[in-house]
């Protein structure tokens, strides 16, 4: 053993020494390029010449240099400098400044202007003045105004209108100026727009200037000085341009491009733009001006709801709000783990679990009697093992309501005495010796006895090991078999439901494919009372849902949505189009919209 290592050392070194001769004869390049090309089992460190070693560490210099060098990594390639446009990159560009605006301007014109489609950089620089440097330059420009129309009407001659009308502004903005009610800026504004050609740039040039020359505001290319006009119009604040004009606070606030009549809220998170006006949407959900925090989302496949969904909350996370979700289908784990959440698979082969059995934690603003909170647990019980053996009738509900009653007794647990300090809580396979003891009870222990010993076992039979201890904690169910996921998400809403009641504030229950709660009866009304009771306990159920129409003609899918103050509707079916019609009264071109619209609209 020890020669054939020998022998092996003596041929690898034979081929190393061959390899590098091979490479001292070729450029430094060529070197470089071989020592990549070698597989992984032939590299040897004895190949680098000395020139090599020096060349390569020299490369790595330069390329640690260049990395942080931020700025050549967002530059353009280059940029070409013509007399009234200029080439960006293969883009060509072209650059305006403000040479004047009318006496007043209001946001409804400068609404206007932002709708404006076209690829563009906007920006606006804001001077502040001195109110006493303006008050004489005014005063001295009212003194020559007046003048000039003294002088026409001793000489009787008709003097130009625009004299007037200039000499009443100056003296009103004087007034306005002394009493505080306004005050003096410079500002500058600068566009500059995008196009593939010289044709197209052209084009749009000239919508542009029609566009805003409605609205009293001149505007002029820069000629001859397009380089410091697109470094100004670029989010550096650089105004290398400088061609300010004056302006007072009304109509500078009336400028400002995200004033609106829309949903507009302080501490709220945006929403996106308002198709009509262009204007920002911007609201909290959990605000007080809203009858409550719910919402739903209704979406073909691939609309983009849960991206929308998933922008939602982080936007939320950003605002401190706890966020919980549940998970059909690992969408939104990479989420989860960006923003170090809790990410809990829940399935027969998972290591976490939740006990049905467990009681739920006393509310806070409740005195409870002996037995309230057993009797709660019993009633939720009821309704989860229901969802589980495909429902029950009056008799086999009093049989298993006796029969819960039974197991939990055997924990010393009853409704004299509900306390569960030092008590080991029940499980499923307790229930099922219950029902096996029980006269009658043979039938339903046969249905119960597969989620003990059989094989969903691991499921519902096992002390819980979760908690909701993280600003966002999303519930996995995507890996149990599709007869079993009512019945999951069931319990793990139950599980979350009495902990959100146990401790009020602002949170966020996002439940994903919420159809799954919609194919038995005894879930769906768990899911709508839900719905109806969040708002008392600070919650707000984000409802999620790509099959619309099933979703809606369900006996609780239309309540669950009219207990929903935001409805969000992206891209629909034709289908579906005419049910939606029914539930939210949309209009022939709301209609023609849903049904034709893009990812994301």
């Amino acid at each position: 053993m020890d020669f054939f290592v020998k022998i092996r050392h003596t041929d690898s070194a034979a081929v190393q020494a061959t390899t590098r001769s091979a490479l001292a004869n070729q450029s430094l390049d060529e070197q470089l390029r071989r020592i990549v090309q070698l597989d992984d089992d032939k590299y040897d460190d004895n190949l680098l010449t000395p020139e090599l070693r020096k060349n390569i560490l020299t490369l790595e210099q330069e390329y640690v240099q260049t990395m942080k060098d931020y700025k050549s990594h967002i530059a353009p390639s280059y940029r070409e400098m013509q007399s009234s446009s200029y080439n960006l990159s293969g883009v060509m560009a072209k650059s305006y400044y403000a040479v004047s605006y009318p006496a007043y301007i209001d946001f409804l014109r400068t609404r206007d202007v932002m709708s404006f489609y076209a690829k563009r950089d906007m920006s606006r620089f804001i001077y502040p003045a001195e109110n006493s440097a303006i008050q004489g330059m005014l005063k001295r420009r009212a003194t020559q105004l007046k003048a000039e129309i003294s002088t026409a009407a001793q000489k009787g001659i008709t003097y130009d209108a625009d004299i007037d009308v200039e000499y009443h502004d100056v003296e009103n903005i004087r007034q306005k100026l002394a009493t505080r009610e306004e005050r003096y800026f410079e500002t500058s504004y600068y566009i500059t727009l995008y196009e593939h050609d010289d044709d197209q740039l052209r084009e749009q040039g000239k919508k542009l200037e029609q566009k805003i020359s409605g609205y009293g505001i001149r505007i002029k290319p820069a000629s001859q000085r397009m380089d410091e006009a697109q470094i100004a119009a670029l989010p550096i604040c650089i105004d290398d341009l400088a061609i300010p004009r004056s302006m007072v606070t009304t109509s500078l606030a009336g400028s400002f491009p995200f004033i609106s009549g829309d949903l507009i809220d302080q501490t709220g998170i945006l929403y996106g733009a308002n198709l009509h006006t262009g204007s920002l949407v911007i609201f909290d959900r959990f605000a007080h001006k809203l009858p409550n925090a719910n919402s739903v989302v209704l979406a073909t496949s691939g609309a983009g709801k849960s991206f929308a969904t998933k922008l939602e909350i982080l936007r939320y996370l950003m605002l401190g709000r706890e966020v919980i979700v549940i998970d059909p289908e690992n969408e939104y784990k990479p989420l989860c783990d960006k923003v170090g959440g809790t990410y809990l698979n829940i399935s027969i082969n998972a290591p976490f679990h939740i006990n049905p059995f467990d009681l739920p934690p006393p509310l806070e603003d409740i005195e409870y009697k002996k037995g309230d909170l057993l009797r709660s647990q019993i009633i939720s019980l009821i309704g989860l093992i229901s969802v589980l053996i495909g429902g029950v009738d009056a008799a086999e509900e009093a049989l298993l309501d006796k029969a819960l009653q039974s197991t939990y007794a055997l924990k010393e647990i009853t409704f004299k005495n509900d306390d569960i300090t030092n008590k080991e809580i029940p499980t499923m396979a307790d229930l099922l010796h219950v029902l096996e003891g029980m006269q009658g009870g043979e039938d339903m222990s046969l249905k119960v006895s597969k989620y003990v010993t059989g094989t969903f076992a691991n499921l519902f039979n096992h002390q819980t090991n979760v908690k909701l201890d993280t600003n966002l904690t999303v519930f996995s169910i995507r890996d149990i078999e599709d007869s079993l996921k009512t019945p999951a998400m069931y319990n793990v809403l139950n599980f979350i439901w009495t902990r959100v009641r146990a401790h009020k504030k602002p949170r966020l229950l996002v439940i994903d494919e919420a159809r799954i709660m919609m194919q038995q009866k005894i879930a769906a009304n768990f899911l709508y009372q839900i719905v109806k009771r969040a708002r008392k306990y600070g919650l707000g159920v984000t409802t999620i849902t790509q099959d619309v129409e099933d979703f809606l003609k369900s006996d609780y899918g239309k309540p669950i949505v009219s207990n929903a103050s935001l409805q969000l509707l992206l891209r629909q079916s034709t289908s579906s189009i005419q049910v939606l019609e029914k539930v939210f009264g949309i209009s022939d071109a709301e209609k023609q919209l849903l049904v034709s619209a893009n990812i994301g609209e």
